[in-house]
């Protein structure tokens, strides 16, 4: 990895992928752990050993958008391996935009489909692991719409379950038991609807949807060359959308981002809040999508210095949220005080001066930013100093409901984006300090 994840990046990471704990009844040893060789002690290589033992503890819902060269195959092969190993298992869509405007017979194109798919899993198997080719039994045309795809979860449950990455291919069964190409999005999206309604099993529900490409992220409008490290997908969907019809160059350098992205928001749409989607290029491989499992934060901040473009985001991916909507106030009296004292209270865990704090900010709100209902807020102050006003972070609370769903990168980047040059000041061990 490129950079090291903090302790507490990596107790979150262990509170999710961790080996679970086994209760054992009280023996005559309990108390004498210490001892070598007492039952149920583990050494660190037998912790190492079960925390990389291939079991799912998450899954993940990727797609794989060649084609690519044999080396790039290589790296898509042992990601999807190292990330199985560490606990997020993988249900792949394989995906190729050229098949979507390939002119085949439906037999002919299937047949190349099965063909560049077997690549995929011929490399996972080089990697080590073990991959399964999954087609025309997971999707079926609905009986209820002609535009619908059903989903049968029975053969990539048994992949899983046999420490096998299922690799599903994008062709459905129709009624009459022709095989039909689909477009692969559809089918991500379909597989999404029905891992989420499913009562099989809740680790079954996807908390990650995963994108790998050639060409990486979402390109970023405001830094020409760079990508997005991360997208408030409800804020930022419409501003993306326009920032392509007005290059309309990227259409040809970035020929699947916005269906990408749409697929991407119709996918979030239906998952926890705490589920992320990434979108990397082979390239970033596989630093990039280990990085984002451990952390579970993008791989660059967006508040760092931006005087040399080529070294923001040189791993070319995006982070995405589904995100909340964001609102921004320029005067005590917009704000919903009794929302916002309740908020910085459990943020801070401790009580408020309403009279003393409102009092002071009605004369020196800069501005405040809130996400959602309350959910997370930044309170920015003018401060004079040597006859120079300075913008000051006064206060960034998040409530404790929000916590671990990207909402602190969200604001974070809010703030910078309207205040480029702000100071604030707090206890060296602010998590915040790291930005």
């Amino acid at each position: 990895m490129d950079t090291g994840p903090s302790k507490r990046e990596l107790q979150h990471f262990l509170k999710r992928f961790g080996p679970e704990v086994k209760t054992q009844k009280p023996t005559l040893l309990s108390g004498f752990e210490e001892i070598k060789g007492a039952p149920g002690v583990k050494s660190p290589k037998e912790y190492v050993n079960e925390l990389l033992a291939p079991t799912y503890h998450q899954l993940a819902l990727a797609k794989v958008e060649g084609p690519f060269d044999k080396n790039d195959w290589q790296k898509v092969g042992n990601t999807l391996y190292k990330l199985q190993k560490l606990g997020l298992s993988s249900i792949v869509v394989s995906d190729n935009p050229s098949w979507r405007t390939d002119k085949s017979s439906p037999s002919e194109l299937a047949k190349r489909m099965f063909s560049e798919s077997m690549t995929l899993v011929e490399s996972i198997e080089q990697a080590g692991g073990r991959a399964r080719l999954v087609y025309s039994s997971a999707l079926e045309r609905s009986s209820n719409s002609a535009n619908s795809i059903d989903i049968n979860l029975d053969f990539i449950i048994s992949a899983l379950n046999n420490n096998q990455i299922p690799i599903v291919v994008p062709i459905l069964t129709e009624h009459d038991g022709q095989l039909v190409p689909v477009n692969a999005n559809e089918a991500v999206v379909a597989l999404t609807q029905r891992l989420k309604t499913q009562a099989l099993d809740p680790k079954l529900v996807p908390s990650k949807i995963v994108i790998i490409n050639k060409e990486g992220g979402i390109p970023n409008h405001n830094l020409p060359g760079t990508a997005h490290s991360l997208v408030n997908v409800q804020e930022e969907f419409s501003d993306i959308e326009s920032a392509f019809s007005q290059n309309t160059e990227w259409n040809k350098s970035y020929p699947s981002t916005m269906e990408d992205l749409a697929m991407v928001r119709d996918c979030l749409d239906q998952l926890p809040t705490s589920s992320s989607a990434i979108i990397a290029p082979t390239t970033s491989l596989p630093s990039a999508l280990i990085t984002n499992l451990v952390t579970d934060k993008p791989l660059y901040s967006s508040s760092l210095p931006v005087t040399h473009h080529t070294r923001i985001n040189q791993a070319k991916t995006t982070v995405l949220r589904h995100g909340i909507k964001i609102n921004n106030y320029s005067h005590v009296g917009d704000l919903n005080l009794n929302r916002l004292t309740e908020l910085l209270e459990a943020s801070f865990q401790k009580k408020v001066d309403t009279d003393a704090f409102y009092g002071r900010l009605e004369h020196v709100l800069a501005g405040a930013i809130i996400a959602g209902d309350y959910e997370g807020a930044v309170i920015m102050t003018n401060e004079t100093a040597n006859n120079t006003q300075h913008a000051y972070l006064d206060k960034f609370a998040i409530a404790p409901s929000s916590q671990g769903i990207g909402l602190t990168d969200i604001l974070w980047k809010r703030m910078c984006d309207r205040y480029p040059e702000l100071l604030w000041r707090s206890r060296k061990d602010n998590g915040v300090n790291k930005w």
